[in-house]
């Protein structure tokens, strides 16, 4: 049994590091390892659960959430009206068994969808069983510092030898400034780096208030500066806002632990490190030419108003809402839908429209109220959970790794939900991941009772 239990858990690992690496799941390609890599570790999870006869932990809210969507969604697959054909910008009618209710636009493209939409629930049940173990919870910390340390290195790399595209893809004719580390568009970029920032500072925080050696230390102070250096490198204004805005919110987090834990002595150590890696933060941006953050800075004003992203969500709040209904046009099929209202606005906006830069409106746009309304309480109702339970008296009682993590974690999915406001990190593969993998801790959070 605890075979099946390991294998799980190092193959959903694996996911982990894979899925930032892939392009951050932007690919067909990606997506398909990626939910293949899932699978497999769900499916040897369930094993684990029949052979050893017991259920998985799971707060029953959660439960009843999830059914709820799987449920919702895989109807609007079933009864699915219509294959959107890209090629030509038309429908092609399908027969549906329900044909007066709601139904997807696009068959397809929901499909696709909700085969990751189920893993990707899936994996939040994974987390909150996985996390009841704490020796299971410290290495899925472990390895998402990792990841992120090996990502911010990479972007830095290519800022520092001027890359004209990522390493191993050949540059795109008149050159390409979107990129950073291994995703095409340093929006997403930045909205992975403001995830794992909070975790990599709590692991360089813990090895300092905990025993631990030398090497230890220096790995993960080297994994928070890179990470950090990172976010003010990429080119996202708005991931860097938020960026700033979660160190403020880590700083409140730790400032009186640490303060209680250092002697005065420590405390001018500690002075005298945070001016170490000021220097080295000076020494990297130089390196990394972070004045072409600085400069996108600069023109703020100019670009602001004339960004196509206002006048796409004006026109999704304005036409497409007042005809969602419950249901929405189903899941995914943003990208078949939006160019109808689009060329039907007195000012629609230029360019092909994948994703709406705003994935609140979106997702109400293709689930509907009431799908929407369960992605918001699973979403925001385990960042909720994870505050309260933090909050609460049970917390005490808990062991320093639990303690620590868990409002890290709440910090991390509070940044990922500004940032959705804006742009569309909760469409990419990887974000959705690493943000399932979140809420796991989360809700967790509602079932810790000890010191394990």
């Amino acid at each position: 049994m605890r075979l099946f239990r390991s294998a799980s858990a190092y193959i959903f690992f694996a996911a982990l590091v894979y899925a930032p690496w892939a392009y951050g799941g932007t690919t067909v390609e990606s997506i398909e390892v990626i939910n293949i890599l899932l699978a497999v570790a769900l499916f040897f999870w369930v094993v684990d659960l029949a052979l050893g006869r017991r259920a998985p932990a799971c707060p029953p809210l959660l439960f009843f959430l999830i059914v709820g969507i799987v449920a919702l969604g895989g109807w609007m697959v079933c009864n699915a009206a219509a294959i959107y054909d890209s090629s030509f910008e038309t429908f092609t009618r399908l027969e549906r068994p329900a044909p007066r209710l709601a139904g997807s636009l696009d068959y397809a493209i929901s499909a696709a969808w909700m085969i990751r939409a189920t893993l990707l629930l899936g994996v939040t049940l994974f987390v909150v069983d996985l996390a009841q173990d704490r020796v299971w919870l410290l290495r899925l910390w472990w390895t998402i510092g990792l990841v992120a340390g090996s990502v911010a290195l990479l972007g830095l790399l290519q800022k520092a030898t001027g890359a004209g595209m990522i390493f191993w893809r050949p540059g795109a004719p008149g050159g390409q400034t979107t990129f950073f580390a291994a995703y095409y568009y340093h929006g997403n970029a930045g909205a992975y780096l403001n995830l794992v920032l909070p975790l990599t500072t709590g692991l360089a925080v813990r090895s300092f208030i905990t025993p631990a050696n030398a090497g230890i230390r220096a790995l993960w102070s080297s994994i928070f500066v890179l990470t950090l250096v990172a976010i003010f490198a990429n080119t996202s204004r708005m991931a860097q806002a938020i960026g700033i805005v979660l160190l403020i919110a880590i700083g409140f987090r730790f400032k009186r632990r640490l303060m209680d834990r250092f002697s005065r002595v420590e405390k001018n150590i500690a002075l005298g490190g945070a001016a170490a890696i000021v220097l080295a933060l000076w020494a990297v941006a130089q390196a990394t030419h972070l004045e072409q953050p600085i400069q996108r800075w600069q023109h703020l004003g100019e670009n602001f108003t004339a960004d196509a992203r206002w006048l796409s969500a004006r026109i999704v709040l304005r036409q497409a809402l007042p005809e969602v209904g419950l249901c929405g046009f189903g899941p995914g099929t943003f990208r078949a839908v939006f160019p109808s209202f689009n060329l039907s606005s007195n000012a629609p906006a230029e360019g092909t429209w994948r994703f709406l830069h705003n994935d609140y409106l979106q997702t109400i746009m293709e689930w509907g109220w009431a799908g929407a309304g369960l992605w918001a309480v699973v979403f925001f109702g385990g960042i909720i959970v994870g505050w309260r339970r933090f909050r609460s008296a049970d917390a005490r009682a808990w062991s320093p790794r639990r303690r620590l993590l868990l409002p890290l974690a709440v910090i991390a999915l509070a940044g990922v939900a500004v940032h959705a406001l804006v742009d569309f990190p909760l469409q990419i593969a990887s974000i959705q991941l690493y943000a399932a993998t979140y809420l796991g801790i989360c809700w967790a959070s509602a079932l810790w009772k000890s010191a394990a």
